[in-house]
């Protein structure tokens, strides 16, 4: 796979992004093969460290921005001058090995955390900012951490993988996230659904491997 390192600014404006929470349509959606790194992109992703940072998380997938691409950033440290920030482009994993069960929370569905069990090693394939390619053979906490972001790119919140009681448990604070989001929307504080849409499909049309599909 061919991408191209950072090149002039793009007419193409990503503009200024925010945390988005469930039930936004692009923690839904199945992100898209980016094929063009821009200064757009450098801009978005140095906002998405800001937010992440401000957030206190240390995992941050373009999903949670409302961006449709296949990328996301961590910093186990959770602090701009601390640990190693790390981007990762077209992700793919391999090679699962092992299982743990460890509690997990996320960012778009804030006050919920449950145990989430996942492989303990995998293998990561992708590719930096510099359109350098990246090989990892991952465990522990940082393991998990692309995991669960890696299920964001696939459309996949971590209430997804819950076994049957712990969905039932899960899924009053699911409910609660879903009305707040649809209150916001009726008092036009947040675009509706059809808008959110029509604003992913924009972006992948700009950046992502065949545009739109």
């Amino acid at each position: 796979m061919d991408i191209q390192p950072p090149s002039p600014p793009e007419p193409a404006s990503i503009g200024r992004l925010e945390l988005v929470e469930f039930p936004h349509p692009a923690l839904a959606r199945r992100a898209k093969p980016l094929v063009r790194i821009d200064e757009a992109l450098v801009d978005a992703v140095e906002q998405m460290f800001d937010i992440m940072y401000e957030s206190g998380g240390i995992g941050l997938a373009a999903n949670q921005v409302a961006l449709p691409y296949r990328l996301f950033i961590i910093n186990l440290e959770a602090q701009p001058d601390a640990g190693e920030e790390l981007v990762f482009i077209n992700p793919s994993l391999s090679r699962p090995r092992g299982t743990a069960v460890q509690e997990e929370g996320c960012l778009s569905l804030p006050g919920l955390r449950m145990d989430v069990r996942r492989p303990q090693k995998v293998m990561l394939d992708a590719w930096n900012l510099n359109g350098e390619q990246i090989h990892l053979d991952l465990d522990g906490l940082l393991s998990r951490v692309v995991q669960h972001e890696f299920d964001h790119l696939e459309g996949r919140v971590f209430t997804d993988r819950l076994p049957e009681a712990a969905a039932i448990e899960a899924r009053g604070s699911l409910e609660t996230l879903h009305e707040v989001f649809v209150g916001k929307q009726s008092r036009g504080e947040l675009p509706d659904t059809e808008t959110l849409l029509a604003r992913l499909v924009q972006l992948e049309a700009e950046r992502c491997a065949g545009g739109i599909a």
